[in-house]
């Protein structure tokens, strides 16, 4: 195409001595000569958009930090033991596993935009039953419901992501759906901090609503036109991304999309089936599973679940609930700084720094509790270590064990495993979390909680070294290159 337009500059350069062109005729041939050029923010707003469902599921996962103390104070009406806490926390994952199932049967039916849309009404059904819920029977219920829902939106965020995203902003874009869950978690535990626990529900009830309001104007991915052979409203909608007015600049670009899409369907079987038959989805899926082990054994779910407890055992005079706010800001100041490095420094080294980063700050976290509840020693001048620790691995988690693991998830499979490969990473990610989730409280009373962040340390340097090696660089390559290197037999450094 750009050798086409050179070819076609130098013909009318040559020609224009020899006639006369009107003034219309000047207009079109400077047009063919002249690549159109358009503009990336319809992207970025609608990848914004689309996360806020994800800020809604931030703000659920983050509900437990503020909410169990409220619960589990046995001077409140209807209070529950820390087991059922437990379980109100776990049922949240445990019904992700059920929302991933089932988001790859709408993905390519009702379409990437409309599954997000369907996948926020249990979202908004979870907090309409925790603010009338007067029994633990109803939290389990609620907890569960809005879980289905966080599976499906995950699911479907990091296709839709990937799908509208050019390749030199598709990681960026990636980072969103970190960011926003951090922001949903900030969001509720500021709220927590400051309001009642049934303002705190009320309040929450209202990011799903806006959601559902703004992404209803948000455009379809061209990917999901093209499964359905629809190439002309796939143009149409690549153009609307870019914010491009001529049909003829995206129409390469399809045609590459298509091929893709085509080939994906002459191989499309059992999609689970197709995920081990080739060699590039085989990699790929080696590759999510070391993902989120490590994003999941590094403790992440305990972190999140458990913040305000943890910190309560600290011992230090800053309130809990004022220093899981403040590791909220430091976790979203991190998710902006790591949108604007992944795409610069590339995933591999942001998962290395990351990972080890990580690791470090929870065996601190170990150290500081083997000294107070193991040795009894005297940490009253230390108290602000597990603080501070949990902030340093909060910040370098998002940089990218947190973070690479939804950018991967939308690069790393071709169109026609996509829906399946997202659901069973998000779903084997849930599996993790609901293991770690219910078992926080066990290794606590069993090996001490020390060993626990030990433990989750040694997870986090195993994941990541495992991970870094077998990882390629995505950076700067279309969803169809990447696929290349999947499927090369011969490998390079830093490629498989």
């Amino acid at each position: 195409m750009h050798l086409k337009n050179i070819f076609l500059c130098l013909g009318h350069g040559s020609t224009s001595q020899a006639a006369t062109e009107n003034g219309n005729q000047k207009e079109i041939e400077s047009q063919q000569c002249v690549p159109e050029r358009g503009s990336q923010w319809l992207q970025f707003i609608a990848a914004m958009s689309a996360c806020l469902a994800v800020i809604a599921c931030g703000g659920h996962l983050g509900w437990t930090s503020p909410a169990l103390p409220h619960l589990t104070n046995p001077d409140v009406e209807g209070s529950i033991t820390k087991s059922q806490g437990s379980w109100v926390t776990s049922l949240y994952t445990i019904g992700a596993i059920i929302g991933s199932l089932i988001s790859p049967l709408c993905v390519d039916r009702l379409g990437r935009k409309y599954s997000l849309l369907v996948f926020a009404l249990p979202q908004l059904a979870g907090w309409g039953l925790i603010i009338v819920a007067n029994n633990v029977i109803l939290l389990y219920t609620a907890r569960l419901i809005a879980g289905i829902a966080h599976g499906g939106i995950f699911n479907v965020t990091v296709i839709y992501l990937g799908e509208i995203a050019d390749k030199n902003i598709r990681g960026a874009l990636g980072t969103f759906l970190k960011m926003s869950t951090n922001i949903g978690t900030l969001f509720v535990t500021t709220i927590g901090a400051n309001l009642p626990y049934w303002k705190l529900n009320l309040v929450s009830l209202s990011i799903p609503l806006i959601f559902i309001l703004i992404f209803s104007f948000m455009p379809e991915t061209p990917y999901f036109y093209l499964i359905k052979g629809r190439i002309t409203d796939a143009e149409q909608s690549l153009m609307s991304l870019r914010r491009l007015k001529n049909r003829e600049s995206v129409r390469e670009d399809i045609a590459l999309m298509n091929d893709a899409v085509v080939e994906g369907k002459k191989s499309k079987q059992n999609f689970f089936k197709e995920l081990i038959r080739t060699r590039g989805n085989r990699r790929a899926l080696i590759i999510l599973l070391g993902l989120k082990a490590t994003q999941q054994f590094s403790g992440h779910m305990a972190v999140v679940a458990y913040t305000q407890e943890i910190f309560s055992h600290s011992g230090s005079t800053l309130p809990p609930a004022q220093a899981v706010v403040i590791l909220g800001v430091f976790q979203l100041i991190a998710g902006f700084m790591a949108a604007g490095l992944v795409d610069r420094l590339g995933r591999r080294i942001l998962m290395l720094v990351s990972g080890l980063s990580s690791a470090v700050a929870l065996i601190a976290v170990g150290v500081f509790f083997y000294l107070k509840y193991y040795l009894h020693a005297d940490v009253s001048s230390i108290t602000w270590l597990p603080i501070v620790a949990l902030i340093a691995y909060d910040v370098m988690e998002v940089f990218g064990i947190g973070t690479l693991p939804y950018v991967l998830l939308g690069e790393l499979f071709p169109t026609n495993v996509k829906g399946a490969a997202v659901a069973s990473g998000i779903l084997v990610g849930s599996v993790f979390a609901t293991l770690v989730g219910l078992g926080f409280q066990a290794m606590n009373s069993m090996l001490g909680i020390h060993w626990t962040f030990w433990i989750f340390s040694i997870c986090c340097i195993i994941g990541t070294l495992f991970v870094y090696f077998i990882t390629p660089e995505t950076k700067g390559k279309t969803l169809e290159e990447i696929q290349v290197v999947l499927n090369a037999t011969k490998k390079n450094p830093g490629e498989l």
